[in-house]
């Protein structure tokens, strides 16, 4: 009678619980559109390839696991490659110079945390990621500004996740394009 009723309550929890997805692949095809004025910035820029050091096998996850899936949610690219060419688009929108080599000053990346999380935002099931992205400027082989940027993307969860990494990439461009330390740098 016991293993009737345990075999019974695993069938019920069986039917009734909701199975983690694999791996989710999402396309993020972020487009600046912000209006960041960079105008004033007298040297060249040059954007190095930055950094992953979340230690994940698959630099295309946007975050390991998280929204029901096991595996983790994946980009088209990887992460590291978005987050700079956000950072690349604004500049070059907000009228900086930005060059491919020999710039006068470098920005460097370094991605050491993503997460996801469902929150409530005033009774709005929101999706909130986190892109934790530590930032510095070089000049002449020395660093002379890092801070680390937390960009928080939080979006309601109709927007799906590629909405939290746009609004998550948008908070860190307007973070580092208003930094008053960072600016007085480039000027």
């Amino acid at each position: 009678m016991m293993s009737r009723v345990i075999s019974l309550l695993l069938a019920s929890l069986a039917l009734f619980s909701v199975p983690a997805i694999a791996q989710e692949s999402v396309t993020i095809n972020y487009e600046y559109t912000g209006n960041a004025s960079l105008s004033s910035i007298r040297p060249s820029i040059q954007f190095a390839a930055f950094t992953d050091s979340r230690g994940l096998g698959n630099p295309n996850l946007l975050v390991a696991e998280g929204l029901g899936s096991a595996d983790g949610i994946a980009a088209e690219a990887p992460l590291v490659e978005i987050v700079r060419d956000a950072f690349v688009q604004a500049f070059t929108k907000g009228g900086a110079t930005v060059v491919d080599a020999d710039g006068e000053m470098t920005i460097a990346g370094e991605i050491s945390e993503s997460s996801v999380e469902i929150v409530d935002r005033n009774g709005v099931e929101s999706i909130q990621l986190t892109i934790r992205t530590a930032i510095s400027l070089q000049s002449g082989g020395r660093s002379i500004y890092s801070n680390n940027m937390f960009g928080r993307g939080v979006v309601p969860a109709t927007e799906g996740i590629e909405g939290a990494v746009h609004a998550a990439l948008d908070r860190m461009i307007r973070d580092l394009s208003s930094d008053d330390y960072f600016m007085i740098e480039l000027m």
